[in-house]
């Protein structure tokens, strides 16, 4: 009896779906950061076309888009590791595994660009804004792509995974030429309102390519788990065997 135990797996105390945090973050991204508009809009805090951070300038509108970004950076960066661990795990023998990793590096750093823009307004500190700014979009923009380069090497890829992953790549060609778009509004060589508009184009397109991952998890959970016996000294600091596992049979 004492041997088995000793040799016995983690122990699960629950599991909670992982799906769901895309579903929540693309909630929080779109209808919450919709409700912040409409809010300052309201107020004439803002006009029809803004950028983005002039909802985080004036009371009370600010409040909410704060706490929306924080929430939006901390799962973004949360989201990093499982996302890896899913991406890693379809490899060929041939691959390194530095690119997911560091693909999940870059989704960490746009996740607290995320959170720093919320936390320092363009009013409060400009050069601190801008590069929050950067770092939200420019992260994501590098794990994108680190990651669509691993995906197009899958061996044997469901065609679900095939799909996905031209929709992937169809979403990073319009992020980036969103990116491309703003840099030239923001020079000034194509007129207003086109700057504001491929902003909210760039943002949309961020939480939509990451979203695509909620597909990937249909059948996963992450679980509260207790390692025992010799399976404590087998696991790693911080993680068990795996960061997430598949859902239980119903």
């Amino acid at each position: 009896m004492q041997q088995s135990l000793l040799h016995a797996g983690p122990r699960v105390y629950n599991t909670y779906t992982v799906w769901a945090l895309f579903d929540l973050m693309m909630f929080a991204g779109t209808g919450v950061l919709g409700v912040c508009y409409a809010w300052a809009r309201k107020l004439g805090h803002v006009g029809v076309f803004c950028d983005i951070s002039d909802l985080v300038v004036h009371m009370p509108e600010r409040v909410l888009f704060r706490l929306n970004f924080s929430l939006i950076g901390a799962m973004l960066a949360a989201l990093a590791l499982p996302i890896h661990d899913v991406v890693a795990s379809r490899l060929s023998t041939s691959q390194s595994t530095c690119k997911p990793k560091a693909a999940a590096a870059f989704q960490v750093v746009s996740g607290v660009g995320v959170i720093l823009v919320g936390a320092c307004g363009p009013e409060e500190n400009k050069v601190m804004h801008v590069t929050a700014a950067v770092m939200g979009f420019g992260g994501a923009c590098v794990s994108q792509l680190f990651l669509n380069g691993v995906l197009f090497q899958e061996e044997q890829p469901t065609k679900q995974a095939q799909t996905l992953h031209v929709v992937r790549c169809t979403i990073s060609t319009l992020f980036l030429t969103s990116a491309v778009l703003l840099g030239l509004g923001e020079a000034r060589i194509i007129p207003e309102p086109w700057e504001h508009i491929f902003e909210w184009c760039l943002w949309f397109f961020l939480l939509t390519w990451y979203f695509t991952f909620r597909w990937d998890f249909s059948s996963f959970c992450v679980a509260s788990a207790e390692t025992t016996g010799s399976a404590r000294g087998r696991t790693k600091f911080g993680r068990l065997d795996s960061h997430v596992v598949p859902l239980p049979p119903a």
